[in-house]
């Protein structure tokens, strides 16, 4: 059985996990000791993982935005299918403007109620 392959989001929330972490071990086990690799980079191999932190947090910030979530929705689930119909209510319709034509608001799509 062939493994699925990971969604371009799972790849991404791995990194974010990854990356600092990499950094923290680096430092942890002692790979970064001045004697060894000069006291510049040492001081900088101990300023990756937090500073990674920080960028993995503003990046999670951005990933996880509104917008970015409805532009992942608004792609079709696979090749050959059509995009999903996306209704926003009225109040977003700017962040109806900035995505995909299959994304409306109610303004502008009637919403019929089953």
């Amino acid at each position: 059985m062939p493994l699925p392959v990971p969604s371009q989001d799972q790849i991404m929330g791995q990194l974010r996990l990854i990356i600092p972490a990499v950094g923290t071990i680096i430092t942890a086990v002692g790979l970064a000791k001045p004697d060894a690799v000069g006291s510049t980079v040492a001081a900088l191999m101990t300023a990756v993982g937090p500073i990674a932190y920080l960028i993995t947090a503003v990046w999670s910030l951005v990933a996880n935005s509104r917008a970015s979530i409805m532009a992942a929705a608004a792609k079709p689930a696979a090749a050959g299918l059509a995009p999903p119909q996306i209704v926003l209510p009225k109040e977003e319709a700017g962040l109806a403007q900035q995505l995909p034509a299959n994304v409306n608001t109610t303004e502008t799509v009637k919403v019929v109620a089953q």
